[in-house]
């Protein structure tokens, strides 16, 4: 089977030749580590700080390259790829505050977190942090700058035969992380549902005008991504998710089912309570599956209505050792991978500070044999 072939057999519930595996997002510090190389490939700090100083082609070529490259050198049989910046697109450089601190011309307040290396909005000003891209719509259909297409259309002609690709559809916008938009959407939530389920649908409604697009690019399924709990359970209960969340994700995984595509659902948090309407609602993939969720149980109560992709601890792969993530990504294979509905890979992302060793160890236990720079050039010398 061809990767693509394979992750769609899993996707339908029919057993593949060997498990798929993958990753949505594979941070720059063990992406780096694979590649022999620095990237700019989930960049956050550094790759803001490029976009500040206007080096948008220095960020987009190695966007490009690295994509591609890899895909190939761990064997994985996914890639996410999507929109970037356009040709002529500038970002005016902050204030720096301090060491660890900007502050823009609205008197947006961002800082580095030098835990995960990311820049968070500390502080709303009273303007957004982002440039206004044009409406990009002409007779109701999608047509973006071709400078935005310059990484998908590499990575489609590289990989779209073979791979199976997918793609969040959104703008590209700095990597700039917040948890100030959680109060508002909770106070919502309690005084204003039927106002909040309105915005988060013509949210939904917006990203389904570009499927068209998408699809006749080739993609073969959409990420959508939206936080509905923590480690505790979701952040409203089922009534409430299902008066607010459920028929905005119901409109958009019917929509991509009618263009020929899958929806994976990616949404941190112990979701078990959830996941019934999630299913009802149409995804194809459930993605980001906490430890605490417990995948093997995932699979015997729901993984004949849908495919589960992780299932080895993000936190243990930065934390752990071989051995460990080794054992986890057996016992994933062993209690999901019967009758398809399975995809492995990490319960979130490959963060930062992931030693090598563990990634290796991980798709190693898959059948995989991931060829990282520094390795092939050991067996060069």
């Amino acid at each position: 089977m061809t990767p693509k072939e394979r992750v769609r057999a899993a996707i339908e519930h029919r057993e593949p030749d060997i498990v798929p595996v993958g990753e949505w997002i594979i941070d720059y510090e063990p992406a780096s580590l694979v590649l022999g190389r620095p990237t700019f490939l989930r960049g956050k700090t550094n790759l803001i700080k490029a976009m500040w100083e206007g080096r948008r082609d220095d960020v987009v070529n190695s966007l490009k390259r690295d994509t591609v490259e890899l895909v190939r050198r761990l064997d994985l049989d996914l890639v996410c790829v999507d929109l970037v910046w356009p040709v002529g697109m500038r970002y005016e450089p902050p204030e720096r505050i301090d060491g660890e601190t900007w502050r823009d011309k609205h008197g947006n307040v961002f800082r580095y977190s030098e835990q995960t290396e990311d820049l968070m909005l500390l502080e709303l000003g009273s303007g957004p942090h982002e440039p206004k891209l044009p409406d990009r719509f002409v007779d109701d259909e999608f047509r973006p700058d071709p400078s935005e297409l310059e990484v998908i259309e590499h990575v489609l002609a590289e990989l779209g035969e073979t791979h199976f690709l997918f793609t969040g559809m959104g703008d590209a916008h700095l990597p700039i992380f917040s948890a100030l938009w959680i109060e508002e959407m909770m106070l919502q939530l309690a005084d204003d549902p039927d106002g909040l389920a309105e915005e988060f649908f013509a949210a939904y409604e917006a990203l389904v005008r570009r499927l068209p697009f998408f699809a006749r690019l080739g993609f073969d399924g959409v990420i959508v991504g939206d936080d509905y709990g923590f480690n505790a359970g979701p952040f409203m209960s089922p009534d409430a998710f299902r008066r607010v969340f459920f028929p905005a994700l119901k409109h958009i995984c019917e929509a991509c089912h009618e263009n020929g595509m899958f929806l994976i659902c990616h949404s941190c948090g112990n979701l078990r309570m959830l996941l019934p309407q999630m299913i009802e609602a149409g995804i194809d993939v459930y993605q980001s599956i906490q430890p605490l969720e417990d995948i093997a149980g995932l699979k015997r109560d729901f993984g004949g209505d849908v495919c589960l992709w992780g299932g080895v601890s993000n936190h243990d792969l930065v934390v752990g050792g071989p051995d460990e993530i080794h054992r986890q990504a057996r016992a994933a294979i062993a209690s999901c991978a019967p009758g398809g509905g399975f995809i492995l890979g990490s319960s979130h992302s490959i963060t930062v500070r992931t030693p090598l060793e563990n990634i290796v160890a991980m798709l190693e236990a898959a059948g995989r044999h991931p060829r990282p720079a520094c390795v092939e050039a050991k067996h060069e010398g």
